[in-house]
């Protein structure tokens, strides 16, 4: 997705106090019967619920490999299901929005939210959705839903460091997002993860640290869908827009069905090239610039391993599972086929799940289309007609999938 300029990431030698309290998922299970720690991974989450009053959360795949869908009319069918699973993709993430963003709106305005329907501004998507997961449950495929563009985002100001905007355009809408969903979606069999919030941000500015989101917005959204759902896994990332160097200032959180999850675009200026007033220049490998703030360096595989090593740290260090839920690169971007066999094998070497970024609605991303063909923002399939060495750079790896 489009981000800004990131900021730099805390120093790694600088401790970062874990994410506790009262009402975390600790208390919660120790009233279940089950002991009390800090865990995380799916080995020790399990292993914590093995003969205990709680039910297990649902069993991961040894990999999860797939990709990202976004919303758009018709982008959730039973088809594009059917195609998934055909290629051997074992997981998809759904960046779930109002019917508004995603342009699903009947009636082509917002729908506040209410006491009595606070799902009312997702009812389209939220149909479209239930359609979808049914096929997913009797494919085998696994569904993270992402809080994207839910209600109130589009009013966060960017640049307002204190996070005040943030606290009240997201607030509030993402509790009441997630309480309604996860009393709608409990009981959905393909449905395994929450997302808690898609690439969570509120300013530019280097020095702001994310404290409104880590301290107040992410913890408390936790509890919320805890007491409802006790065992869906959670996925979450650091703040800003879930970078993969931010891992040096990510608290380890108290819960053991905790996905650690990281978007990486980078260079960003290479792979977003064409993406509204990006030009499209540069090559891979090659001399790139991160943004268009930073100077060129020399990009390539050592590089591109580089900028996403603090997550894989983070999650040796702490023994948790590491999943890069978003990466792409425009389809018209030279060497990009490159780029993709490198991030896959980076991924691939370190253990971590992953999920590209993508094929469905806008064809930009979809390296299934030529270089050269026509932009359009909704395609009735995923595959665009080419098999590009990228596309089969992918397709090999989800071919070698376990299913759900």
């Amino acid at each position: 997705m489009v981000k800004p300029p990131s900021g730099s990431a805390r120093p790694a030698s600088q401790k970062v106090p874990r994410m506790t309290d009262p009402l975390s998922r600790r208390t919660l299970l120790a009233g279940l019967g089950v002991g009390a720690a800090v865990v995380a991974g799916q080995g020790a989450a399990q292993a914590l619920q093995r003969g205990a009053a709680a039910p297990m959360s649902p069993m991961l795949p040894a990999r999860m490999r797939g990709l990202n869908l976004e919303l758009a009319p018709g982008s959730l069918s039973p088809a594009i299901a059917r195609e998934l699973a055909g290629w051997g993709v074992n997981t998809v993430r759904i960046n779930f929005s109002t019917d508004l963003a995603a342009g699903t709106s009947p009636e082509r305005r917002m729908i506040r939210p209410s006491r009595a329907d606070p799902l009312a501004p997702y009812r389209t998507n939220l149909a479209m959705l239930k359609q979808f997961t049914a096929e997913c449950a009797q494919l085998g495929v696994g569904v993270m839903l992402a809080a994207n563009g839910i209600y109130g985002r589009d009013t966060v100001r960017l640049d307002d460091s204190s996070g005040r905007s943030f606290r009240i355009g997201v607030g509030d809408s993402l509790m009441q997002f997630w309480t309604a969903i996860a009393r709608e979606l409990r009981d959905d069999p393909a449905i395994f993860a929450y997302d808690v919030l898609n690439e969570p941000n509120y300013t530019f500015r280097r020095e702001a640290d994310g404290a409104v989101w880590y301290e107040q917005l992410l913890p408390e959204a936790i509890r919320r869908i805890r007491a409802i759902n006790p065992t869906i896994w959670l996925a979450v990332m650091p703040w800003p827009w879930g970078f993969a160097r931010r891992y040096g200032s990510m608290p380890v959180i108290d819960d053991p069905a905790i996905l650690y999850t990281f978007h990486n675009y980078s260079p960003h200026n290479y792979t977003h090239q064409g993406v509204g007033a990006q030009p499209r220049q540069g090559s891979y490998p090659g001399r790139l610039r991160e943004f268009d703030s930073e100077p060129y360096s020399q990009w390539g595989r050592a590089s591109l391993a580089a900028s996403m090593q603090p997550a894989f740290d983070f999650a040796r260090r702490h023994n948790v599972r590491m999943m890069a839920s978003e990466f792409g690169v425009t389809r018209w971007a030279p060497g990009r086929d490159r780029w993709i066999a490198d991030m896959v094998s980076i991924l691939e070497a370190n253990g971590v799940d992953w999920l590209f970024h993508t094929y469905n609605t806008w064809n930009g991303w979809n390296p299934s289309f030529a270089p050269d063909a026509p932009e359009v923002a909704i395609h009735p399939t995923l595959f665009g007609g080419v098999h590009s060495p990228g596309h089969r750079t992918l397709l090999r790896h989800w071919q070698l999938n376990q299913r759900w």
